[in-house]
């Protein structure tokens, strides 16, 4: 994908989902490979996650940006 893209290593690339959007340097890797799903090719990215104390990250930095907020009340 990231050929496809014309991403190369250590580009800075914004990542975005319908909850916003990330800045983050690029990592390319063949360790993530272009899926096959019902005869379409999808392809998918890696994004470490995890929970920041606030005011030590920069908004649109931080890769929960990219999902929903949803709290387990069983935890």
């Amino acid at each position: 994908m990231a050929e496809k893209k014309g991403i190369k290593a250590c580009d800075v690339i914004k990542v975005s989902s319908n909850h916003g959007y990330i800045k983050a340097k690029a990592l390319v890797t063949k360790r993530i490979g272009t899926l096959k799903v019902d005869g379409r090719e999808i392809d998918t990215i890696g994004i470490p996650i995890h929970w920041a104390f606030q005011g030590l990250t920069r908004k649109g930095f931080i890769a929960n940006t990219l999902t929903p907020f949803v709290d387990d009340a069983n935890t």
